[in-house]
C-alpha cells in the first residue's frame, strides 16, 4: 500500500510538509491510520468491512482531500452479526493492540445506531473513537480520569448499501477491503442523483467524480454503469444521462462548493469544469438517455 498518510507520529511533520497539509491535518491523519490498521488487525472487523467514500479515495487511490469521516458498508449477509455492543467489543480489542503499538491512547466514546429500531432499512452504526497522541500527556490523564478525549475519529458503519466490487489490501500485515474506483465512483454518482430525495447537497461527490476524471487512471465505465444502476435500485432512484443534468442536482451539488479549496491539499476544479466533467463521464456512460 503507498504512503498516502504519515505511519508514525514522528513522520506527521514531514508528511504534512511533502503534502501541502497542516501539521494538525498529518496527526489527525495519522490517528485515522492507526484506526485503519486496527480494523484489518481485527479478524471480526477486516473480514466485514469495506472502507469507502472520500477517505478511501484519499488515502488508497488519488490523494487530495481528506475528510473527517472513515465510512464503511458491511455486507447483508454479515449485517446481523453487528450491533452497537458487538462493535464497541470489536473496536475496543483493536484499537487497543494497535495503540500499544503506535503509542496513542484510544477510547471507544459511544456507538449509536441512526435511525434507531430494529424495522429500519439502512442503517448506519455511528462509533466515535476518542484518542491522543504520544505527546499529548494533558489529555491522555483526561483519559486516564475517564473523561472523554477532545479529539475524536468517527467510523460510519452502513448496513445494506451494496457493494459490488472491492480489492483486499495489505495493511502493516492485516487486511484492509477497499473499495475499487469504479464502486466509489458509481456511489458518488448514485449520492449527486439523491441530493433532491434527501434534500441535502454533495458537492464533494461532484469535486472528487471531477478530479479522478481530470488527474486519475482511466475507469471501466461499464462497471461504474452497472453499478450505479445496483445502488440506485437499492434505492429506488431513477438514472438517466437526463437525470444528472437536472437544475436541482446541479444546483445543490454547488452550494457552498467554492469552500472545499480550503480542504483540498493539491488541486482544486471550479464548480463550471466540475460540472463540465461530471457531464462528459455521464455522456460515456452506458445509461438511459431519460
Amino acid at each position: 500500500m503507498t504512503s498516502n498518510y504519515p505511519t508514525s507520529l514522528g513522520e506527521t511533520s514531514s508528511w504534512a510538509r511533502d503534502n501541502g497539509a497542516t501539521v494538525d491535518e498529518a496527526r489527525r491523519r495519522f490517528a485515522q491510520y492507526a484506526v485503519l490498521r486496527a480494523i484489518s488487525q481485527s479478524q471480526a472487523l477486516s473480514a466485514s468491512l469495506v472502507f469507502k467514500g472520500g477517505n478511501a479515495l484519499d488515502f488508497i487511490w488519488q490523494p487530495n482531500r481528506g475528510t473527517l469521516d472513515l465510512d464503511f458498508s458491511i455486507s447483508g449477509e454479515l449485517a446481523t452479526e453487528f450491533t452497537e455492543q458487538s462493535i464497541r467489543r470489536y473496536f475496543e480489542q483493536s484499537l487497543t493492540i494497535v495503540g500499544r503499538q503506535l503509542s496513542i491512547l484510544f477510547r471507544v466514546h459511544r456507538v449509536d445506531q441512526n435511525p434507531p429500531g430494529d424495522d429500519k432499512t439502512f442503517v448506519t452504526y455511528e462509533a466515535k473513537l476518542g484518542y491522543a497522541l504520544q505527546d499529548e500527556q494533558r489529555l491522555r490523564r483526561r483519559m486516564d480520569l475517564g473523561m472523554p478525549s477532545t479529539r475524536v475519529i468517527e467510523v460510519d458503519i452502513s448496513l445494506n448499501d451494496p457493494i459490488c466490487q472491492y480489492e483486499e489490501r495489505d495493511l502493516a500485515g492485516g487486511t484492509l477491503r477497499v473499495c475499487t474506483l469504479e464502486d466509489i465512483v458509481a456511489e458518488k454518482l448514485r449520492a449527486l442523483l439523491q441530493q433532491p430525495i434527501r434534500n441535502r447537497g454533495r458537492r464533494q461527490d461532484l469535486l472528487d467524480i471531477a478530479f479522478l476524471r481530470r488527474y486519475g487512471r482511466a475507469l471501466d465505465l461499464s462497471s461504474v454503469a452497472t453499478f450505479l444502476r445496483t445502488k440506485a435500485h437499492a434505492r429506488s432512484i431513477h438514472v438517466s444521462r437526463e437525470a444528472f443534468r437536472s437544475r436541482e442536482v446541479l444546483d445543490r451539488a454547488s452550494s457552498d462548493y467554492s469552500a472545499l479549496q480550503q480542504v483540498t491539499r493539491g488541486l482544486f476544479i471550479p464548480y463550471e469544469e466540475a460540472v463540465t466533467e461530471l457531464l462528459r463521464l455521464v455522456s460515456e456512460l452506458p445509461i438511459n438517455d431519460q
